[in-house]
């Protein structure tokens, strides 16, 4: 059951899926592994198959100790490790397991684990060292949940006690199961017998969700499923399960307001944050309509700036815990926590008295920090995006930057114009995230209307992303060129964006294997909207 103060209110059931790593030279680019990529760092680009979530477990055994577990933030990776020390403590799964410690990482990233002592502490059964130490780990399975959140001083040093642990130097019969965000982990992959991945949802669950949380209203489950078709960006968001749980929640809210719904990720984030601090509000007993954060009334409104603030500093950083130095000082622990977006951990004892401090989930840190640079003055906005445009884990946080501010700025454009110029395709992001049409004409005027996009795995976020741009700058556009593995839902997205012919295209260029009828049906309904076109390979 869901704690009562559970932020959106998330239903009783839940499932996710599980996809076993193949080490083979099989061709990785199946109809399911295309499913499984949403076009980010954390994606798995490797052959995967399906496999169950027995199944999984049951190849743990002496031999093949190891088990690592990838996921993108919000899949469900945290949730599964959950799931299966409660499975374990029924006798479902893992019985020749004797004691099983789940542990989370971030827990440790100021004060690393130095000894199987700090492990027992942190759960107070230090009279099993003992024990454990005799059986050289025998009948001990350690559940290391985010690997992302423990700090790369302590993994990669090479005679940590965490690395010697996974080389089997110390405790070499226990079982060791880790999860991590795929962009974490990489190091780890030699070491771990067996891989597998958190997948999140895939298109079926998402319906199974939406029809179980609306069982007793199906027309209310058609409206949403109808709002996904049509926005399938935001569908796209939802193969994350924290992400569907929002949407319905916003989808909810909003239209008992007769508010418009979300167009954009940055949108939902936003009304997200809105609704989080207007739940607030409720909590104390106050009754204030808030109906944006630059509404936001003292002394909150400081508050909400100072965690921004922190969340920008902190991913920058790559980190994604703090300590109370991280914090304004003229702010407590509790002024912090009680907004709801800084979660404090009750275990203190780790860090000589200090609580530990970590955002609610890495996307939530990643738009507070993207709202502290929209609040900056022009001439810090772009110094900020000139710091960390070119690194990858600030991605997401330019993406929300340019959702925030429209790309209203042409200096803060040119900018990000500058550094993408070999990657269009993340130009045109900014853009769609920003929907500023204007934009999108002189990113097509900049590369001499040609849009070439090459070797890419396109998601249906990628296909949203062209289709809106193709639309927007449709007189600018003189050629296309897609050397991608393109799938027929994607070209069929285009064509549903593309409200009018694109008449200033000249020539198209598609590479793809075109064997599937309904890709070739759909390839000639994108091509009838340039009725120019003099080429096509």
């Amino acid at each position: 059951m869901p704690a009562e103060e559970d932020f959106p209110p998330v239903p009783t059931f839940s499932f996710t899926n599980l996809a076993l790593i193949k080490d083979t030279t099989e061709m990785k680019k199946s109809a399911f592994f295309l499913n499984t990529i949403q076009g980010s760092v954390d994606d798995v680009i490797e052959t995967k198959v399906t496999v169950g979530y027995e199944e999984l477990l049951e190849g743990i055994n002496s031999k093949t100790k190891i088990l690592l577990l990838e996921g993108r933030p919000g899949c469900g990776k945290t949730t599964l490790t959950r799931k299966i020390s409660g499975d374990w403590g029924e006798g479902a799964v893992l019985r020749f397991i004797k004691y099983l410690f789940l542990i989370p990482l971030r827990q440790f990233y100021a004060t690393p684990i130095t000894g199987l002592s700090n492990i027992l502490d942190y759960f107070d059964m230090s009279d099993l060292e003992t024990e454990i130490k005799r059986n050289a780990g025998e009948g001990v399975c350690f559940i290391f949940d985010g690997l992302d959140e423990y700090s790369q001083k302590y993994t990669n040093n090479g005679c940590s006690w965490f690395e010697q642990l996974l080389r089997g130097h110390i405790f070499p019969s226990s079982i060791i199961i880790i999860t991590s965000r795929p962009n974490a982990s990489v190091g780890l992959r030699k070491q771990a017998h067996v891989r597998g991945e958190v997948l999140g949802f895939l298109k079926k669950q998402i319906d199974e969700y939406i029809d179980k949380s609306y069982s007793n209203n199906p027309s209310k489950a058609s409206e949403v499923k109808e709002y996904l078709h049509n926005h399938q960006n935001i569908l796209h968001m939802c193969y994350v399960p924290l992400h569907l749980v929002m949407i319905i929640f916003i989808h909810d809210s909003y239209q008992e307001q007769k508010a418009p719904l979300p167009k954009t990720e940055t949108d939902v984030y936003n009304l997200f944050t809105v609704m989080s601090l207007v739940r607030y509000y409720t909590k104390i007993g106050k009754d204030i309509v808030l109906s944006d954060l630059q509404s936001l009334p003292s002394p909150e409104s400081a508050i909400f700036l100072s965690i921004s603030k922190v969340a920008y500093n902190t991913t920058a950083a790559s980190k994604t815990s703090l300590s109370l130095h991280d914090i304004n000082s003229e702010f407590s622990v509790s002024d912090v926590a009680n907004l709801g977006f800084i979660v404090v951990d009750k275990k203190i004892g780790l860090t000589g008295g200090e609580p530990i401090l970590s955002f609610v989930h890495l996307t939530n840190q990643e738009f507070l920090a993207a709202y502290h640079v929209s609040t900056l003055s022009s001439d810090e906005q772009l110094k900020a995006i000139r710091e960390h445009i070119g690194q990858p884990h600030m991605g997401v946080v330019l993406k929300f930057f340019c959702g925030l501010t429209g790309l209203q700025n042409p200096d803060h454009w040119t900018s990000i114009m500058d550094y993408a110029t070999n990657d269009i395709l993340k130009s045109m992001h900014c853009v769609f995230e920003s929907q500023n049409g204007q934009r999108c004409r002189e990113l097509f005027s900049k590369v001499i209307g040609n849009l070439f996009i090459r070797n890419e795995t396109l998601t249906l976020l990628d296909y949203c992303v062209v289709g809106y741009c193709l639309e927007s700058a449709h007189d600018a556009v003189k050629s296309i060129t897609l050397w991608c593995q393109l799938t027929a839902e994607g070209l069929e997205i285009i064509v549903q964006k593309l409200n009018r012919s694109l008449e200033s295209v000249t020539e198209s260029q598609i590479h793809d294997d075109l064997c599937d009828k309904d890709k070739i049906l759909a390839l000639k309904e994108l091509l009838h909207r340039f009725p120019n076109m003099k080429s096509l390979e």
